[in-house]
């Protein structure tokens, strides 16, 4: 305003004016609601799959309990764990309630009045008012990551010094005071809730909400997997009979390499092979066996045979074939573990047919699917082989098959025999899948995929997108078509939507660089195409500015 002596008039007006300017600044647009709105529905989805993977590592951790005597403490443990961030989640859903009351709940039964700044603040920031709970919604946080972290440093589990910091380090619950800043502005609820719109709010508490559920489902699956880890330095014992052929000509050779499948350097394993007495065997919940432990008694009747470095060979006769054994290890608790294992195979007369996928049992749509045919009668380079839909091509035992629609696919194959008659037809059925869904990281980093925190330098040098497919076996790659993106910052969000390709626009750089810590970064309706040719929408990925 223009200085010098002003009229009473003029300074009434200047008054107004300064009257106006404030409330246009504390107006916040439909569109920008309805974004928070938009941010609020991605997390929910987010916490729908956290909830998914929690019930399921629960319901994992009570099959494998009797996999160890440490593990009853240890699924007592993970209760622990999920009851600390119940009452968390049980404090936001009161917190919400108390929301809804204060600012409407509309036919839909969202909010009312979403650009209502009054009752957040009276509700979250402002400790004279009667409703206040903003204090208590922080104090629960760090009690709850407090806690956390003393269950994740327990000596009870068995975990590297470096692996329980990367533990406590992906918790993103956090509700810290800012620094060197004195009265109410420089409280964790204060900055985050004064002023804020009740649409805004809604968002961040349900984010607290997804903080809590993630710590709930990482803490405890890093505890399902120290299940056996103080009986043996691996997750699980299984005896495996790997058979390059289970269908074979009669008078033909059998060969099989049977091993435990483990990783320790550790442990000297024996392979036995004769009567085997199952009845010595016990099953735990899952169906699998529990070992025989024994200082001198074997569980077979007469003497077993030992199968030298593990390799089994034995002659073929038409009809099935069977096979009983077990591999014996010792106990770093005491005696002998024995774990048994049958091996089972069909012998058939001279011509006999066989079709098996070097990868997996299915056929996935936009890749190679590279298989190895044989017709046992057959002059070799006779073979003719067909699909029932896509295309097949190849030669000898080396095929590749190309498919187009899920569902089945029957491959048929015939050929001339020696003499130079048809050979008989055979076929075999497969089932035709879509390649899953890839997850999203930024620059292929694995860490920061999902829900997380990062700095935003980290992030803003991972440069963009980058689709992963997680343990799957082809070469299958997914381009990202576009995406949108957001930042909500004190309350306020900011959009960069319709972003092409996958790097960062100038306009997501320039929110970046924009970020605060505390802020959150959301990089939502993510599409990407793979192989196949076609769109897919893939989740999006919640980040907090640490």
């Amino acid at each position: 305003m223009a200085g010098g002596k002003l009229t009473p008039r003029q300074k009434m007006i200047n008054m107004m004016y300064l009257v106006l300017t404030a409330l246009l600044a504390m107006n916040v647009s439909a569109e920008v609601l309805e974004a928070f709105k938009l941010v609020e529905t991605g997390i929910e989805n987010s916490n729908d799959v956290l909830r998914d993977k929690i019930t399921f590592v629960d319901e994992a951790f009570q099959g494998k309990m009797a996999d160890s005597p440490d593990g009853p403490a240890l699924y007592a443990m993970t209760q622990d764990v999920s009851g600390l961030t119940g009452e968390l989640v049980g404090l936001i859903n009161e917190i919400k309630e108390d929301l809804y009351g204060l600012s409407g709940r509309n036919e839909e039964g969202g909010l009312e009045k979403m650009d209502d700044i009054d009752s957040p603040s009276r509700l979250l920031a402002m400790p004279d008012a009667p409703e206040f709970k903003g204090e208590a919604l922080q104090n629960k946080i760090k009690e709850v990551k407090a806690r956390l972290t003393d269950i994740i440093n327990d000596t009870t589990l068995d975990l590297l010094a470096t692996q329980r910091t990367a533990l406590i380090n992906s918790l993103t619950l956090t509700a810290e005071d800012v620094e060197g800043t004195q009265g109410i502005e420089g409280k964790w609820y204060y900055k985050n809730f004064f002023h804020v719109p009740s649409a805004g709010t809604m968002t961040i508490l349900t984010k607290l909400e997804n903080d809590a559920l993630s710590a709930e489902a990482t803490v405890n699956e890093a505890i399902l997997k120290t299940i056996g880890a103080l009986d043996f330095k691996f997750d699980k014992l299984r005896a495996t009979v790997q058979a390059p052929k289970s269908y074979l000509p009669g008078g033909a050779q059998y060969e099989a390499n049977i091993f435990l499948t483990a990783s320790s350097s550790g442990i000297v394993a024996e392979t036995y092979v004769g009567n085997l007495d199952m009845s010595k065997f016990e099953k735990d919940s899952l169906g699998d066996y529990i070992p025989f432990n024994s200082d001198d008694e074997t569980p077979f009747t007469g003497e077993p045979v030992i199968v030298e470095n593990g390799k089994y060979s034995a002659g073929t006769a038409v009809g099935q074939n069977e096979k009983k054994g077990a591999i014996k290890i010792q106990n770093p608790k005491g005696g002998f573990d024995w774990y048994p294992f049958e091996i089972s195979y069909e012998g058939a007369a001279p011509g006999g047919f066989s079709v098996s996928p070097t990868k997996m049992n299915v056929l996935y749509i936009g890749v190679d699917n590279p298989l190895s045919i044989t017709l046992g009668d057959a002059k070799p380079g006779t073979e003719r082989v067909s699909i029932s839909q896509g295309s097949i091509s190849g030669s000898g035992n080396n095929w590749t098959a190309k498919v187009s629609s899920v569902g089945e696919a029957t491959i048929t194959v015939g050929g001339t025999t020696p003499s130079g008659e048809p050979a008989k037809s055979q076929s075999a059925n497969f089932r035709v899948k879509l390649i899953p869904d890839p997850i999203p990281t930024l620059g292929g980093d694995e860490i920061l995929t999902t829900n997380g925190k990062g700095q935003k330098g980290t992030i803003k040098a991972k440069g963009g997108i980058v689709p992963l497919l997680k343990d799957f076996d082809f070469e299958a790659r997914f381009n990202v078509i576009s995406y949108d993106f957001y930042l909500t910052s004190g309350g306020e969000l900011l959009p960069a939507r319709g972003n092409s390709g996958p790097l960062f626009s100038g306009a997501v750089t320039n929110l970046i660089d924009r970020a605060k810590p505390n802020d959150l970064m959301v990089f939502d309706n993510i599409k990407v195409q793979g192989p196949d040719g076609k769109t897919r929408k893939i989740p999006s990925m919640t980040f907090q500015i640490f």
